[in-house]
């Protein structure tokens, strides 16, 4: 099912042929032994799916751009838990699952990071590796939970790009697992987060995994079965399309940012 920049594939397998197609359309299949692919899936927690990316999404994924023969492939995250990201990958299982694979693993919070200014002079950190990469790839989770007010809260294609930016550099102390001050003022922190993304490096594909959604917090929720992955290379399109079909509201950030870019 395709509507405009959207494909909703129903199985991992739909998957499959709707990448094939993507990497086709973009004329890429034939280039990739000249690419460098960063692969950022939500890898924020030591736990397995839907608390974390599908592995079977990751691999199918790995497994296509290892079959057209890309130059490289890395795995970045920066972790919102205590464990840090490579361990994160221990721990839910990614790098046995796709141990027959050439793939390289990264914290990003051990990434050297620059400054993006925004129009508004407000500065975000984001990893230089994003300027390095020649496709980056988008990999988040459906989550749908309550914001620091108790308002509904989205957390898929947009929300995931608070894995980018060093931990260090937003933490209120060194004993906190989180980037705290962006969550001072939350949806003005995603929409900046978003918005350094787009200036920097914008993300050229997003697959959201909504095999199974989380309902709930984000480390504690409970998994609920929906058997859906998002395919786009629009992440605003993408985080609609899931509330819409969900028939929930917008959250404030997507508000904000609906007015911004989309025509």
């Amino acid at each position: 099912m395709v509507n405009k920049v959207i494909t909703i594939a129903q199985s991992v397998k739909e998957l499959r042929n709707c990448l094939y197609d993507w990497f086709e359309k973009k004329n890429l299949a034939n280039q990739m032994q000249d690419k460098k692919v960063l692969l950022k899936p939500n890898m924020g927690y030591p736990k397995p799916a839907p608390f974390t990316t599908s592995l079977e999404i990751i691999k199918t994924v790995v497994d296509i751009l290892s079959e057209f023969e890309a130059q490289q492939i890395i795995i970045g995250e920066g972790s919102t838990s205590y464990s840090n990201a490579l361990e994160n990958y221990e721990a839910t299982g990614l790098k046995d699952k796709l141990r027959e694979f050439n793939v390289d693993y990264l914290d990003l919070n051990a990434q050297e990071s620059v400054k993006v200014e925004l129009p508004n002079n407000v500065t975000h950190y984001l990893p230089k590796l994003l300027k390095e990469v020649d496709i980056r790839i988008s990999m988040p989770v459906i989550k749908f939970y309550e914001d620091d007010n108790g308002e509904f809260f989205l957390s898929n294609t947009i929300k995931n790009f608070f894995g980018l930016p060093p931990k260090e550099k937003y933490q209120k102390n060194t004993d906190s697992a989180k980037r705290d001050s962006l969550h001072d003022d939350l949806h003005s922190s995603v929409v900046e987060i978003f918005q350094a993304v787009e200036e920097f490096a914008p993300f050229d594909l997003y697959i959201c995994d909504g095999t199974k959604v989380l309902v709930g917090e984000a480390n504690v929720g409970q998994p609920k079965e929906w058997g859906k992955i998002i395919i786009s290379d629009n992440a605003l399109e993408a985080d609609m399309k899931v509330l819409e079909i969900h028939n929930k509201p917008l959250p404030e950030y997507l508000r904000v940012l609906k007015l911004k870019y989309k025509k």
